[in-house]
């Protein structure tokens, strides 16, 4: 008799040490981890980075169940003076998300919707941030709506914003990319809700439903007046350096160049929020991913500014360690920006030389 049994659990409730029961097999047939793998942090981001939704593990007799908990936060000065900062951007992007729903819905049922209004829904809210630090912040706080789509969208509009200023683009293209962004997820609107936020492992059916957004997408978007490179980046934000991705695995050289940016976005915010198939991850986990996993992958040269810029945004701001205690990240390496370094008191830490620990969550 074996000593222990086995459990489907969906990917949100795997955590580390526990031993995979079966293969994790991706919809392609691509061996992800074989069964009998004892599972990492860096396996479950690539689990979610893959949509896997539920996974088969071992549960030993003679082990107690594991149970999440929960410690309560603490409140320093820092975190009340953001969170009024925090409360005053939730209210504004209550009603730019709504706006947002109402564009992309007017625009999917074959309406037409001003670019220069598309633009300003994200815009105005990066217009008003104090400063881009507070973006990422806010962003890690964030609860998701009930449809997570548009959410997500109004995300990467953002994220797309700022990336322009950070590639000096001028004025067209700013707007463009920034477009692009809210649009690029277009495509599900038209998908079953109950596929999009199904908790469990989606049928090869329904995963070939949900990667047709794409084309969808497009589709909605082909006639209309606007940038050809909106509608590319809707269209090729799936595929992949490698040829791995989708719909076309086409040549990189082909893909637009918003498509590579919003590829990067798409992953970053998908990661950094929560759904119903996979908990939130801290930004430095998903940076910490993006290192070891994405060159090669993902467009080398955004990706490279993407990093280094987005890590120094959370100079200054407090976070919990893995081993619980609240630090604040005081420098960001340039070659290693997944590991900072870290101040608890008067205590200087360099997580470059702490492998075993990591920024666990943004306070």
């Amino acid at each position: 008799m074996p000593d222990f049994t086995i459990k489907q659990i969906n990917t949100i409730d795997v955590a580390e040490g526990m031993e995979l029961a079966e293969d994790i097999i991706y919809a392609n047939g691509l061996l992800l981890f074989p069964r009998d793998t004892v599972l990492t942090d860096k396996h479950i981001i690539k689990m979610n980075l893959y949509q896997i939704h539920s996974v088969y593990i071992k549960i030993f007799n003679d082990h107690p169940s594991y149970d999440k908990t929960l410690e309560p936060k603490k409140l320093s000065t820092e975190q009340k003076n953001l969170k009024q900062r925090f409360a005053k951007f939730s209210k504004d992007y209550e009603v730019q998300e709504k706006k947002a729903q109402e564009q992309l819905t007017k625009i999917s049922e074959g309406h037409s919707v001003k670019i220069t209004d598309l633009f300003s829904t994200s815009a105005q809210l990066v217009q008003d941030l104090g400063t881009q630090s507070d973006l990422f912040s806010h962003l890690c706080h964030l609860k998701t709506s009930d449809d997570a789509t548009y959410t997500h969208c109004l995300n990467v509009s953002m994220l797309c914003n700022i990336f322009a200023g950070w590639l000096h683009f001028d004025e067209q293209q700013t707007e463009s990319l920034t477009v692009a962004g809210l649009l690029h997820d277009i495509g599900k609107t038209k998908i079953d809700r109950s596929i999009l936020n199904k908790p469990g492992k989606l049928t090869p059916e329904e995963f070939q439903i949900v990667k047709d957004h794409t084309k969808i997408g497009y589709q909605m978007l082909r006639d209309k007046d606007m940038d050809e490179g909106i509608k590319l980046a809707v269209l090729l934000h799936h595929e992949k350096m490698d040829g791995t991705g989708y719909p076309f695995g086409m040549n990189w050289d082909k893909v637009h160049p918003y498509a590579k940016i919003i590829s990067i976005l798409d992953i970053y915010d998908a990661m950094t929020s929560a759904r119903t198939y996979h908990k939130r991850f801290s930004p430095f986990r998903v940076i910490k991913f993006f290192e070891d996993e994405c060159y090669g992958v993902l467009d080398t040269y955004y990706m490279y500014i993407f990093l280094e810029r987005i890590a120094h945004n959370y100079i200054g701001s407090l976070a919990r360690l893995s081993t619980g205690e609240e630090c604040e990240i005081k420098f960001i390496h340039k070659k290693t920006p997944s590991r900072p370094i870290v101040q608890i008191d008067n205590l200087m830490i360099n997580l470059q030389q702490e492998p075993s620990i990591f920024i666990e969550e943004i306070l």
